[in-house]
Order: C-alpha cells, then sequence, then structure tokens
C-alpha cells in the first residue's frame, strides 16, 4: 500500500537535503517513492509549494496531497483543522478523495508550523526504518498516512442512494400524473406540484449521468496511473540487486491488487448509474 508521508525541517537547505536522502533511498530500492514536493509555510501561516515533480498519471498522488494542504493552510493561523477556515473547494475535495484523517491533517498543522518547511512523497516502504533513520540524521520526523481510496469506498453507496431517489421521484411523477388523469382537471397546486417533481427528475438525472462520466474518466485515470506505476518500478528493478529487485517485484503485485480492487468499485458505481435509466 502507499504512504503519503511528510517531513518537515527548520529551513529551506534542509528540507532540499531531506529530498535528496529521499532520491537516494529510492536509487538504492530501500523505498520506491512515486511523487514529492517541497512546501514552505510563511509566517503569515500560508503554504506553498516551492518544487513539485512533474512525473505525470505516477504523482498524481502527492500532487493532489500538496494541492489539498496549499488549500486547507491557506488561511490564517489558528485555524482549526476541522473548521477548514481560508480551504479551498477543489483542496479539501483533494483530502477527502486521499482519505485523509483529521489525526494526520493535525499532526501536519502541528510540524509544519509557520517559517518551515516540508517535504512530501508518496512513497512504498516494507520497513520505516530507513527512511525515519534519514531523516533523523538532518533533525526532522516522519509524519505518515496509509493513501486510502476513500471516496472509491463510498462510490457505490452513492449511486445507490442517487438511484433509489431516481426511482422514487418517477413514480411519485407518475402517481400524480395518474391522478391528474382520473380528476380530468388539476388545481394550480397541484401543476406546481408535477412541475417540481419534474424538475427534481431532470435534476437527479443528470446528476446520475455525470456520476457515470464522472467514474469512466476516474478508471481511466486509475489505469494511467497504475501503468506509469509498473514502468517506475521496472526501471527501478532494473539496476537493482537480486534481493531488492524481490521486493520491488512484490510492490509490483500489491500495485496490481490495489488498482484491481478500485477497478471492481468503479466499474459497479458506472453500472448503477446506468441502470437508473432502464425501465
Amino acid at each position: 500500500m502507499s504512504t503519503f508521508a511528510v517531513m518537515t525541517f527548520g529551513d529551506e537547505q534542509k528540507a532540499y537535503e531531506g529530498l535528496h536522502a529521499l532520491q537516494v533511498l529510492h536509487a538504492e530500492g530501500a523505498v520506491t517513492v512515486w511523487g514529492s514536493a517541497v512546501l514552505q509555510r510563511d509566517p503569515g501561516g500560508r503554504v506553498s509549494i516551492l518544487k513539485g515533480d512533474d512525473e505525470g498519471p505516477v504523482g498524481t498522488g502527492v500532487g493532489a496531497l500538496a494541492g489539498g494542504l496549499v488549500g486547507l493552510f491557506g488561511g490564517p493561523v489558528g485555524a482549526a483543522v476541522g473548521v477548514t477556515l481560508g480551504a479551498t473547494v477543489g483542496g479539501v475535495r483533494d483530502l477527502v478523495q486521499l482519505g485523509a484523517s483529521e489525526e494526520f491533517l493535525a499532526a501536519v498543522e502541528r510540524d509544519l508550523a509557520p517559517g518551515k518547511f516540508a517535504v512530501i512523497a508518496e512513497i512504498v516502504e516494507e520497513s520505516v526504518v530507513p527512511l525515519d533513520a534519514g531523516m533523523e540524521e538532518l533533525g526532522a520526523k516522519v509524519v505518515r498516512e496509509d493513501r486510502v481510496a476513500f471516496e472509491a469506498d463510498l462510490i457505490e453507496k452513492r449511486v445507490s442512494a442517487r438511484k433509489a431517489r431516481f426511482a422514487q421521484l418517477k413514480a411519485e411523477h407518475a402517481e400524480h400524473r395518474k391522478q391528474r388523469a382520473q380528476e380530468r382537471a388539476g388545481t394550480k397546486a397541484e401543476a406546481m406540484m408535477q412541475k417540481l417533481l419534474t424538475d427534481q427528475i431532470d435534476s437527479t438525472r443528470q446528476s446520475l449521468e455525470y456520476m457515470g462520466e464522472r467514474y469512466e474518466w476516474q478508471l481511466v485515470g486509475a489505469k494511467q496511473e497504475l501503468d506509469a506505476k509498473i514502468e517506475a518500478l521496472l526501471a527501478q528493478a532494473a539496476g537493482a540487486k537480486p534481493e531488492v529487485r524481490s521486493r520491488i517485484e512484490q510492490r509490483m503485485a500489491e500495485v496490481r491488487d490495489e488498482f484491481a480492487e478500485r477497478q471492481q468499485k468503479l466499474e459497479r458505481a458506472r453500472e448503477l448509474a446506468r441502470q437508473a435509466f432502464q425501465p
């Protein structure tokens, strides 16, 4: 499983030394680094990205985390993590999709105090010792959070609820039309109710259509990320020692398993959205 690691430093030079140490661990095969970035929190409490990877699909996770932290801590110093005052909608959405816990965000807010710097990375590691030891030498400690496809776990429930709502509205709309046909005339209030139901049905239909398209694109993005990660692991394994290569091959298997699970959830959600429009 991928892990987000946040390492905080007292000055910019140490942060870049930490980034270099992380790259050395990747070259040695002790960890696999999917992506990394260097952040700064200024005296006013605002977070900015000093350096970010341009790794394409393989770096989407750390890119979302960096953007989420910039959005979340974009407000004044002292804004509580749970309140997200000053946070952008996009930033909060990124953190929700990553499954970032309140405990993780509180630890990052505590360690990345105003005036400090951080290296953030998405990594795979079998042991925490290599990274912790390397960062300790530079005076930094590591805060970790497993990358959990939190939104993927809610997808089926969300689509099922919207599908049930759509069916309920259609049934209610049909019943009102039946009643009006029997009465041969409808009051102004009944006509207004019919219009409201029609509007609700159209809105829910558009929402389901959007969900279906969104999960289709998420599936495409997940496949691109898988391919990029496998390619990166193959490159890392090419020059590795036999014992290190075996660990990297195990990481490949885990990455494929994670994708298969996510693919199943996205395909199920897409199918549920399609079923909503069937008679």
